[in-house]
């Protein structure tokens, strides 16, 4: 899990174990619930980076499901081709990987009868889903497709023959439609990082015999990523914050169903409380109070950070004075007004040295982020000290 900066002693651990213990809880669903099949949509593990650890990890489950008669059908990603599987680790004959750049078609068996016909096709790195190659002979079984990549809908709609596409590439659950055909994302085990929020798990697939279609998604994240945002209105008070922090914390814990949470906050509001938590220590203090009162718990909700968002509007004279606040605001504005016009911060650090990769991304800020990284300027320029706006002349 990556995404934060500060890792308490307490929950290096579970954090560090959190996608195997998730993994593993996606084999033990499908032993559980007695499946036919198990299908892995690529990106599961990358066996050049992972080490024997999670090789081993990985085998073990496989031979978990081994004992149950339970079936895996893989179709590599970017992170999983084929290929990279060592060739020193043979993988057992019940899981059976689809091959890059042609499709192979296997008939699911349960006992003497065919119960559903899986067409697959591992990446080939474009991180598209190669929808055309997906061309099946009428049967009159359940067909699945399964693929790595991103795909359009309506191009995935258009093939008859497929009944159920199973899909891999994207971290969150998507469900691209579901009627009598179904497309569906089941997302990542586990959440790796902040903007990854919410519950995490696997799909559960169900197929009457009518051929209709229920999906039902199974949580198996052991660690829960949040954004909250709390909007308190104009001049609001310390005390008041604290209230709805602890009040929001305590909610979160009732729902965290067994998770360590990681909850990031963001506050909305105006005045002194808004600037002090901008540009003072009270956000430190807070994030420190929350730890220390919902850390420790069991489970544990752990504030990651602590954001401000002024709602404040910049005063229409300002942009009018003759200060330094005044032509910083005035050219700020500018930028505002044509967006198109480059803004390169690289200029203004003295020396970048070697290091490019600060360089790239100061040399151009990108166009969709371009009107929240101004706004976010001119209310830092607002906070300036007259001293610092003395020196900075």
């Amino acid at each position: 899990l990556y995404g934060f900066s500060e890792i308490p002693s307490h929950l290096r651990d579970p954090l560090i174990d959190a996608p195997l213990q998730a993994a593993a809880r996606v084999f033990e669903t499908a032993i559980m619930e007695d499946v036919d099949f198990v299908v892995l949509a690529g990106d599961i593990i990358d066996p050049r980076r992972s080490g024997p650890h999670a090789l081993a990890f990985l085998l073990e489950q496989f031979e978990l499901l081994r004992e149950q008669k339970i079936h895996v059908y893989w179709a590599g990603g970017q992170e999983d081709p084929p290929e990279a599987w060592p060739e020193v680790v043979p993988l057992p004959e019940h899981v059976h990987v689809f091959p890059k750049g042609k499709i192979k078609q296997i008939s699911h068996r349960r006992g003497d009868m065919p119960v559903a016909r899986l067409v697959g096709l591992s990446s080939a790195g474009s991180g598209m889903v190669e929808v055309g190659v997906f061309r099946t002979d009428p049967a009159n079984i359940f067909t699945i497709a399964t693929a790595h990549g991103q795909a359009d809908a309506a191009s995935l709609a258009a093939h008859k023959q497929i009944d159920y596409w199973a899909l891999g590439g994207r971290h969150e659950s998507t469900t691209l439609f579901e009627n009598k055909q179904a497309a569906h994302y089941p997302g990542s085990p586990q959440g790796r990082q902040p903007r990854e929020d919410g519950l995490h798990g696997c799909t559960l697939v169900h197929v009457d015999h009518g051929r209709k279609i229920r999906t039902k998604t199974i949580a198996t994240d052991v660690v829960r990523w949040r954004s909250e945002t709390i909007d308190l209105g104009e001049n609001p008070n310390r005390n008041e914050l604290q209230r709805q922090l602890r009040s929001g914390m305590q909610r979160i814990a009732s729902e965290a169903s067994g998770c360590t949470v990681l909850v990031s906050w963001s506050v909305r509001a105006s005045g002194a409380l808004v600037r002090s938590l901008r540009n003072g220590n009270l956000a430190k203090e807070l994030i420190d109070w929350l730890r220390t009162e919902f850390g420790r718990a069991q489970p544990a909700v752990w504030a990651t950070q602590l954001r401000a968002e002024s709602t404040e509007t910049i005063p229409e004279e300002l942009y009018e004075e003759d200060t330094i606040l005044g032509d910083f605001l005035r050219a700020v504005h500018e930028h505002e007004q044509t967006p198109s016009r480059p803004l390169n911060l690289a200029a203004f650090v003295p020396d970048l040295g070697k290091d490019r990769s600060l360089a790239s991304p100061l040399q151009s800020v990108d166009s969709n982020s371009l009107r929240d990284f101004l706004a976010e300027a001119a209310l830092l320029g607002m906070g300036w000290e007259p001293a610092q706006l003395q020196h900075q002349r």
